[in-house]
């Protein structure tokens, strides 16, 4: 009787742990995630819809809790006290934008910094922990015994090991010991953003967490919103941590792809050196830029920051354009690019003709043997061009026979065609805008994406 009880048990612990992951499994990967970067809840309400109407499928905010006081960006992510909304909206505000965001099939992503705590006195070295509502010395990792508390060490990248990357303060940002009472704090915080609508988490400095306790804290997400969040990690390579200590738990973002972008779209970089190294994973959150690697928001500690914004436009473009990844667009340059937008909704258009059992395998042709050019394929239902070079890319003949592109295609920017027809076994352009000429046509600084029509519309 006792072993038919444990067998039984034991069958059901499997059928529940196989079921979670299963329920887990099921929240779908974004098509493309708006970054509201220090945005007010109140003022993305009023453009949610618009987003949804370019092909965006989430909004990722920044940090919600209550912070160290002070209206610059930084201070989001120094957390004061996780059980208050508090900054750039209040729980009320939270709950419109969700809600007006769910109505237009748009899902919320909430940045979350569970790794330390605020620098209140801005000295870089101790602090005094009773400012901290519900936390005590021993939630610290520090010198002391006694307060203030005093940073333990200093983080060393290339020491051959994770011990001062997960125990040591970020410059002067007190570092969270992983207590009950620091973990029962941080999974009311999760819970809270949940039951206010909240579709999703990025943990950020998560390299400077541990492993199970971010595998705990997924796990914890997985089961309180059954399975419905999407979720992913930052972490940011170094001599002691690669993505892949941490993309089985969840999506990493990919800076291995950032980099490799980055020397291909500078001056003096070769688009034919493409397609780049990347993270060896299709889910990895994928950008031209982030707020880590902007100049202007962090001149100090940028991390290999691009010397011209528009060579970053030209390679979110290219993020966009591929198959792989979930493109993360930063609110700025969703304004000040003319053809990122556009990116987005080629991206979903992608996605809608792969649901639909249409090959959009992504496949960058050599027809051109040029550093600044660039011509992909997204099987036969679409392709992209870009020219990151100053001058106007202009060919009269184009022969595409050895590519999937067939048929007629519209630029969603521009609204022209381009026919590619078979002419006696060889595959040629015979439509780039009219008739009176075919080849390919791109000015300087340019992206355009192509999506498959109708024949009749190229008639």
């Amino acid at each position: 009787m006792c072993l038919k009880k444990l067998i039984f048990i034991c069958n059901f612990i499997s059928f529940s742990i196989l079921n979670l992951s299963l329920v887990a499994a099921a929240a779908e990967r974004p098509v493309a995630i708006f970054h509201a970067f220090n945005q007010k809840f109140n003022d993305i309400e009023t453009f949610v819809c618009a987003l949804a109407d370019q092909g965006y499928s989430h909004v990722q905010l920044s940090p919600a809790q209550k912070s160290n006081s002070g209206n610059e960006w930084w201070r989001r992510y120094q957390p004061f006290d996780y059980s208050v909304i508090e900054g750039l909206g209040s729980e009320s505000d939270l709950k419109k934008l969700t809600d007006k965001a769910h109505g237009c099939q748009i899902k919320i992503i909430a940045d979350v910094v569970f790794n330390h705590t605020a620098n209140l006195d801005g000295i870089d070295g101790t602090e005094d922990v009773s400012k901290f509502p519900n936390l005590g010395i021993a939630d610290f990792n520090t010198q002391s015994t006694a307060n203030p508390i005093v940073k333990p060490c200093e983080i060393t990248y290339n020491d051959g090991n994770r011990y001062s990357e997960v125990n040591c303060w970020l410059g002067g940002l007190p570092d969270l010991k992983f207590t009950d009472n620091v973990k029962t704090i941080q999974k009311a915080h999760l819970k809270k953003l949940l039951n206010l609508g909240v579709d999703g988490f990025r943990f950020d400095a998560a390299k400077h967490m541990p492993k199970q306790v971010v595998q705990e804290y997924i796990n914890y997400i997985n089961h309180e919103s059954q399975g419905k969040t999407w979720n992913y990690l930052e972490v940011i390579a170094d001599a002691d941590t690669q993505a892949e200590d941490y993309n089985g738990i969840a999506a990493v973002e990919d800076f291995t792809l950032y980099a490799s972008l980055k020397n291909a779209f500078s001056f003096g970089g070769d688009l034919r050196a493409l397609p780049p190294g990347a993270v060896n994973d299709s889910r990895s959150v994928t950008f031209g830029r982030n707020h880590d690697t902007i100049r202007d928001l962090n001149p100090q500690y940028a991390i290999n920051p691009y010397a011209d914004i528009t060579d970053s436009f030209l390679a979110t473009a290219y993020v966009l354009a591929r198959k792989d990844g979930t493109p993360l667009i930063f609110n700025e340059d969703n304004l000040k690019s003319p053809y990122i937008n556009y990116g987005v909704k080629f991206r979903q258009i992608m996605r809608q003709r792969e649901k639909a059992g249409i090959d959009i395998t992504e496949n960058i042709l050599r027809m051109i043997d040029q550093p600044t050019l660039l011509l992909m394929e997204r099987g036969g239902e679409g392709f992209f061009v870009e020219n990151k070079g100053a001058e106007k890319f202009d060919i009269p003949s184009l022969d595409l026979t050895l590519s999937h592109i067939e048929g007629c295609y519209q630029e969603l920017r521009n609204k022209f065609t381009v026919a590619v027809e078979n002419r006696n076994g060889k595959k040629y352009v015979t439509r780039w805008g009219t008739y009176s000429r075919g080849g390919l046509e791109i000015q300087g600084r340019d992206a355009l994406y192509f999506v498959r029509v109708p024949f009749d519309q190229c008639s």
